[in-house]
């Protein structure tokens, strides 16, 4: 049971407290006084969630944090839930055991644990105990027909019904992805997966019987091979001998022609040699003339030097006499040392004389240095004439030309090459071969073993091996398109034999899969399912314990209805009332009996739903649509209902009204009196003796 309920700064709450005892407590005032928000405080502290929307919504004006704290009993253990509100931020959440100890503190693990306290989640006790205001005869209004099925599906958890429902899906969406990701197949694929498999053996037998086939034309391709190869390797030897004649035969042309080439080398060495040479006797030949002439004009030319040295030592001295005349010239024919007119001077001292000597001896030298120069001019040729014969002796000596006999016999080596050139191009223009042999000697063993070869392989024919090589090679290439195919089919009979092993195994398992999955659809479609016998048995069961538990309320009521039948077409629930003067529908009773139904309904449904320990119910502004008198039987009936209750168990009745004075008298153990002041709810409790 609920102790008691704390607010701060909660809705219209600044401070307030209530304490609740078994039996009846009746929160008497006016709209809007704060009566339904302590429900909200309790929902809120319990589960932190109301019917008031966000957060900010339950704080005081004004205010930045708020807090619900619910004390209440289970089995004999006291707890205390609390539930702060932070205008900015999470809060805080936590529910205290009996020496203060936290059982819980986030909200999850609040929520989690008082659902298991309480055996009651925030939307069942909604549903089980709590009926809003204006809400009490929804079920019984006959414009609204679908009201009291949905509340009876939630009475008998059809919610829970479709979760399962609902997990079975998931269940088996969870169960085909993990066959999808072990297997890449699904119950889904068996019909897919068998044709594979069957493809794959149909595959299996076709790979088999080209198989075969080409196995068979690989050994006949083989045998024609091998028959093919036999046949060249009798030729193969022929063929060699052939490869060996034309090797020898292009030797010997190319000897030739290596003679023919060597020759007219020799030919043109040994020409040039002789015309270097020939002229050199010549040259060799006029040495001692060249020798005697050359130490003649040296000597001639050294004579004349000696003369030509006198006389320019002569001329030395008459320049010499010549200045000396020039410093004792006289001025105006006198002495310039005894003024005497009248000297005669020695003819080598006089001026005249001198330079008459000095010309004659000029010339003489002149014509000394022409012919000295010309002697010079004759000497150099001679010089360079022995110049030439130092050549002409070194060009013989270096061709090893010691007589002009040994130079004939080089010419007569030229005509003897000259004759060999020609007769080699002959014989090698007329492929004359054995011509040759007088020419070269050295390939007569060459020649025989060409002669011996073409004995040999006197009638081979070499486009007959060259006709099996490309046969040989067609079947090489046949062979090896059929080793080819051959290692397709066999790849293909591997692959399918591969898939089948693979596959078999994998449909075996889907079609197990599959009988698991359609059992558990059938389970979902016969049991889980809103459609299904096994929910309609239920809520036939379910309308029956309710119609039978509101008919004992309904007496206790002491209404003119004695008996209702609840009764579901499937859409919605019809209720029929028995009377003491028959059948009437409920649209035919007062409003106050209508009430009375309706009550009697909701205390049904509570009985069937509310095994809870909390034991708690709410009822927001029952009396509203009741007489006078109806809610005087109301209040008697509450008394009555309470007291029976709480005979056997501990029974908690909450009643918010406005409608003061029917409960003044009334013989409940609580009662609290709400007033608005100043937008501050004030809160008084009223004791009855």
């Amino acid at each position: 049971m609920i102790t008691s309920v704390e607010l701060g700064n909660f809705l219209s709450h600044k401070k307030s407290e209530i304490n609740f005892d078994n039996g009846v407590t009746v929160f008497i005032g006016e709209n809007g006084s704060g009566k339904s928000s302590v429900i909200d405080g309790i929902t809120y502290s319990l589960f932190g969630e109301t019917t008031r929307g966000n957060k900010e919504n339950l704080l005081r004006d004004g205010e930045n944090q708020a807090y619900t704290k619910t004390n209440f009993t289970i089995n004999g253990q006291n707890f205390t839930a609390i539930k702060k509100i932070q205008k900015k931020g999470s809060g805080e959440h936590k529910l205290l055991g009996h020496s203060g100890e936290p059982v819980a503190i986030r909200s999850e693990e609040v929520k989690d644990e008082i659902q298991r306290l309480i055996e009651l989640d925030y939307h069942t006790l909604q549903i089980a105990s709590i009926v809003p205001q204006g809400q009490l005869t929804d079920i019984t209004d006959p414009s609204k027909t679908t009201k009291l099925r949905d509340l009876i599906d939630k009475v008998m958890g059809a919610e829970h019904f479709s979760t399962t429902a609902k997990k079975i899906d998931e269940g088996i969406a969870a169960f085909r992805l993990h066959l999808s990701e072990q297997y890449k197949y699904t119950d889904a694929d068996i019909s897919r997966l068998g044709e594979e498999i069957r493809d794959a053996k149909q595959a299996k037998i076709n790979s088999s019987k080209d198989l075969g086939k080409f196995e068979t034309k690989q050994k006949d391709a083989e045998f024609a091979r091998d028959e093919t190869l036999k046949k060249i390797d009798k030729l193969k030897e022929s063929e060699s001998k052939k490869k060996l004649l034309t090797e020898k035969q292009n030797s010997i042309w190319q000897a030739a022609r290596n003679e023919i080439v060597r020759l007219g080398k020799e030919k043109d060495e040994n020409s040039a040699l002789v015309e270097k040479c020939e002229p050199c006797f010549e040259i060799i030949k006029e040495k001692p003339n060249i020798d005697e002439l050359l130490t003649k004009e040296k000597s001639q030319k050294k004579e004349l030097g000696a003369e030509i040295s006198k006389i320019t030592e002569t001329l030395g001295e008459y320049k010499n006499k010549k200045d000396i005349v020039k410093r004792i010239e006289f001025t105006d024919g006198e002495c310039p040392i005894c003024h005497s007119k009248d000297i005669e001077l020695d003819p080598n001292y006089q001026t005249d004389h001198i330079n008459a000597e000095l010309k004659t001896l000029e010339n003489k030298k002149l014509k000394l240095d022409a012919q000295i120069a010309k002697l010079e001019t004759s000497i150099s040729k001679l010089e360079d004439s022995k110049d030439d014969i130092i050549v002409a002796e070194n060009t013989l000596e270096n061709f090893s030309i010691n007589s002009e006999v040994q130079l004939t016999e080089r010419k007569n080596d030229i005509q003897s090459y000259k004759n060999q050139q020609d007769r080699l191009e002959e014989f090698t223009d007329s492929h004359n071969m054995a011509g040759l042999v007088e020419c070269i000697p050295n390939i007569k063993e060459s020649l025989s073993e060409i002669e011996t070869l073409q004995e040999e392989i006197s009638g081979y024919r070499p486009e007959m091996y060259a006709q099996l090589v490309d046969v040989e090679k067609e079947q090489s290439n046949t062979l090896e398109e059929i080793n080819q195919k051959i290692g397709e089919y066999r790849s293909s009979l591997k692959i399918s034999e591969e898939h089948i092993v693979k596959h078999e195994p994998i449909l075996k398992e889907m079609k197990l899969a599959k009988t698991y999955i359609a059992k558990l659809s059938t389970i979902k479609d016969e049991i889980f399912s809103t459609n299904s016998v096994t929910f309609s048995g239920l809520r036939n069961f379910t309308i029956q314990s309710i119609s039978d538990n509101a008919s004992q309320y309904l007496e206790k009521l002491r209404t003119s209805v004695r008996h209702i039948k609840l009764n579901s077409d499937g859409k919605s629930i019809k209720i029929q009332c028995e009377t003491i003067t028959g059948s009437r529908p409920i649209k035919n009773l007062s409003g106050g009996e209508q009430v009375c139904v309706a009550l009697a309904i909701r205390l049904g449904m509570a009985d069937l739903m509310v095994k809870s320990p909390l034991k708690v119910m709410i009822l927001d502004e029952p009396t509203a649509s009741l007489d006078r008198a109806h809610c005087e039987k109301f209040v008697d009936i509450i008394q009555d209902l309470t007291q029976h209750m709480n005979q056997n168990q501990n029974f908690q009745l909450i009643i918010i009204t406005h409608d003061e004075e029917i409960w003044d008298a009334a013989q409940i153990s609580t009662l609290y009196k709400f007033e608005n002041d100043k937008k501050e709810t004030v809160i008084t409790r009223i004791s009855h003796q």
